[in-house]
């Protein structure tokens, strides 16, 4: 130490000289204390960087050996018993922990070097020093802000190694604070409903939250963060498929699947935001492929298997979406759906394909069933609303007629009747259309779906006697009733519609009296209601004097 002062201060005086006889320019003297920062930072840098090799090293020869141990035996069950060994060990001494501090020793390396670097720069030019220092600091805080951004915004896709960590501190922190705070209230008895029940459930939250790490809280964040998630992500997906009319098949196809899953994320919501979406459009994209399956097999350009294929998934999206609104006034199903798909539903109902026409008279049925429940308020609407909803009227009762298949012959310019007779038509007409039971389980219990939406709210007694006539001589002949017969909630809509045939005077006597034996044979029940049609009347009229 002795030596190198005595050597400074012999290489001072001579630069001293040197520059005072003018034979060379005034250099800065290299200070020793950022010599040996400079050593050091370099020297800490350079041993992170090799011991993160050598742990790279290490991790490559422990994988190989976890293979090689897992595969030496010949016998299957040793084999397995010998993996499940390794694997636990592989849990119980923390090698992902391990193995995940290499990059962010590879990282502080880097920091320390760079940190280096800008000191050395310091002994011999403070310009280069400082505007080195200057973008240092500006890559420092951006690494900074990469560390923290994902604490305050999980779906930040920038992270860095010491994220985890500082996370799972965090929360730490907070669970220590909440369990002491649980403590304290409980040794001074506070008698809060938020220190009683409140509290422990915080806590227990909590606790999951840590155990479950990143992924976990962002599982837990997807309801509470972005309600509107699922149809965010489903309208880009749209969006992107375009015009290619296979894609979006596959993607229709999964809609009744959407629908019928957890009941708790609402799935409705994300369906009808994508119908109200003026841009995507899903009923009116429904609709155009739709129509690509009512061509004549020697004029479409479609295969006939891909044909059915495509008519079942757009016919089943259609029938899911319509079913899940049935029971609303917020489908407004010609305006989302548009008249192509009811023209192509039209044409689909009477297709050489047994299974393909029945989802299409059932899809066609609840349609219409939707377009006489938004008629019914059309009246209200047109004094609230204006004169638009007037108009509005005869297309609706336009649109009903061609979805439901009526029996009877309804004036367009008539909405009004077709508001009252609507409902029981359209019921009986599914019913005459749908005579057997379908083969298949789902077919059957969409079946027993539809005659349940189309037979619920009904009021039979309020219709004219025209059509309660001709429900009786369509849905309570024969075996018109057979496809409801097992579904319960079918059966019960059913009665209900049938037991308010006879709280009005009707003169359908003969009627009652040819079609109740057979109907009868399908379900006893709804057959007793029919024979209590025939002997009551509410009006005191003995059964003889009805008809």
């Amino acid at each position: 130490m002795i030596g190198t002062k005595e050597n400074s201060t012999d290489l001072l005086l001579t630069r001293m000289q040197l520059q005072m006889s003018g034979h060379i320019d005034v250099v800065p003297v290299p200070d020793d204390t950022l010599l040996v920062a400079v050593h050091t930072l370099w020297s800490l840098s350079l041993i992170l960087i090799l011991g993160s090799a050598l742990g790279a090293i290490m991790v490559r020869q422990w994988s190989h050996e976890y293979l090689r141990y897992s595969r030496f035996h010949t016998q299957p069950s040793t084999r397995a018993r010998i993996r499940a060994r390794l694997f636990n060990g592989v849990h119980k001494y923390r090698m992902e922990q391990v193995i995940a501090l290499l990059p962010q020793f590879l990282h502080l390396a880097i920091m320390l070097f760079c940190a280096g670097l800008v000191t050395y720069f310091f002994t011999f030019s403070k310009v280069i020093a400082y505007s080195s220092l200057a973008l240092f600091s500006i890559i420092v805080a951006s690494y900074l802000c990469f560390t923290i951004l994902p604490l305050v915004d999980l779906s930040s896709p920038f992270k860095t190694p010491l994220t985890t960590f500082l996370w799972r501190t965090a929360v730490l922190l907070r669970l220590v604070f909440l369990c002491t705070l649980h403590w304290v209230t409980s040794l001074v008895s506070l008698e809060s409903p938020y220190f009683v029940f409140r509290l422990p459930k915080i806590i227990k939250a909590c606790r999951e939250r840590y155990r479950g790490g990143l992924a976990g809280a962002l599982e837990q964040d997807l309801e509470s963060v972005h309600p509107n998630l699922d149809a965010h992500a489903l309208r880009w997906a749209i969006l992107s498929l375009g015009d290619d009319d296979a894609a979006l098949e596959s993607f229709i196809g999964g809609i009744p699947d959407l629908l019928a899953s957890d009941p708790q994320s609402y799935p409705q919501f994300t369906i009808g935001n994508l119908l109200e979406d003026r841009e995507v459009r899903l009923g009116w994209t429904i609709g155009r492929l739709l129509e690509t399956c009512t061509g004549h097999a020697a004029t479409s350009t479609l295969a006939p298997h891909v044909r059915a294929r495509r008519a079942h998934a757009c016919l089943g999206a259609v029938w899911s979406i319509t079913e899940k609104f049935a029971g609303t006034d917020s489908l407004y199903w010609d305006t989302l759906f548009g008249a192509h798909t009811a023209d192509a539903l039209a044409s689909l109902a009477h297709a050489n394909d047994a299974s393909v026409a029945l989802v299409a008279r059932a899809s066609a049925a609840l349609a219409a069933r939707s377009c006489i429940r938004e008629l019914a308020h059309v009246a209200h609407w047109t004094q609230a609303k204006g004169p638009y909803w007037a108009s509005r009227a005869p297309q609706l009762a336009a649109l009903v007629v061609r979805l439901g298949a009526l029996p009877l012959p309804l004036p367009h310019d008539a909405p009004e009747d077709l508001a009252r007779d609507g409902a029981l038509l359209v019921l009986a007409s599914f019913l005459a259309a749908a005579v057997s039971p379908p083969a298949d389980a789902a077919d059957r219990r969409m079946v027993g779906t539809t005659v349940a939406h189309l037979a619920e709210g009904v009021r039979a007694q309020d219709a004219s006697q025209e059509a309660q006539r001709t429900f009786v001589r369509l849905a309570l002949s024969g075996d018109a009733c057979a496809p409801a017969v097992g579904d319960p909630r079918a059966e019960r809509a059913l009665r209900c519609v049938v037991d308010g045939l006879r709280h009005r005077e009707t003169r359908v006597r003969s009627s009652f009296d040819s079609s109740c034996t057979a109907f009868e044979g399908v379900d006893a029940s709804i057959g007793a209601l029919a024979r209590r049609c025939m002997g009551d009347s509410p009006l005191g009229i003995p059964p003889a004097a009805v008809g």
